[in-house]
């Protein structure tokens, strides 16, 4: 394979932040968990959106405030309307929010619910370790965000439907997708965010699928 397409294939992370020390502290620690993967930065919108446009990343991390333009004042609202133009990007990356003030993502939720790829979000002043635990888990599709945010379990119309397609008219994901007019790739991520919302988790001697569908019948979600 030649050097421009090895380029071209390697996974690359985004983060976008204009304080320094964050980025200090914040890329050795993406080097370290996962070494194979290029880390790239901006310190504001204008070269965050055009690095995402340049290099598609797998995840993107940021800061809800950030300038708009290099010298120019942080602002949340300009983390706000970049994140709803990173949630219109194809093919969608994954989120990790890390801000001092996450409440503004509450402004988000009906289109965090909704994204087709994983999201995160935690206080910039947690441990790392909860950082690299949250961006694991918006790298496999699913969306955690913070009870502040969150104020209570919620379950998106579409989530709803892919119980009532799977459990009640008994379709595969595949006919699901086709009925919702969706990917694959979004009904999957449905899959792990029901998961994840109704708390259920991986055992290797039971079927998955089977406790969604118990779990879901308990709390009146499906018939």
């Amino acid at each position: 394979m030649s050097q421009e397409r090895l380029k071209q294939a390697q996974q690359r992370f985004l983060v976008v932040d204009d304080h320094e020390a964050i980025l200090e502290g914040t890329v050795p620690a993406l080097k370290n968990a996962y070494p194979d993967v290029e880390i790239i930065t901006a310190q504001d919108r204008a070269h965050a959106q055009q690095k995402v446009e340049l290099y598609h990343p797998e995840l993107v991390v940021i800061d809800l405030s950030i300038p708009e333009k290099p010298y120019a004042p942080a602002n949340p609202e300009v983390g706000i309307q970049f994140l709803k133009a990173l949630m219109s990007t194809t093919p969608a990356p994954n989120i990790m929010v890390l801000s001092t003030d996450i409440k503004p993502l509450v402004r988000l939720k009906p289109m965090i619910n909704a994204y087709e790829g994983g999201f995160a979000a935690m206080d910039k002043s947690l441990p790392i370790r909860e950082m690299l635990k949250l961006i694991d888990m918006a790298l496999r599709g699913s969306i955690h965000l913070p009870r502040q945010v969150r104020a209570r379990p919620e379950f998106d119309r579409k989530w709803l439907e892919v119980l009532s397609l799977k459990f009640e008219a008994g379709l595969t994901d595949k006919a699901i997708a086709q009925r919702l007019g969706v990917s694959d790739r979004t009904v999957r991520n449905y899959w792990i965010r029901i998961q994840d919302t109704l708390g259920v988790y991986d055992e290797p001697e039971k079927d998955l699928r089977l406790q969604i569908q118990i779990e879901a019948r308990k709390i009146g979600l499906i018939n």
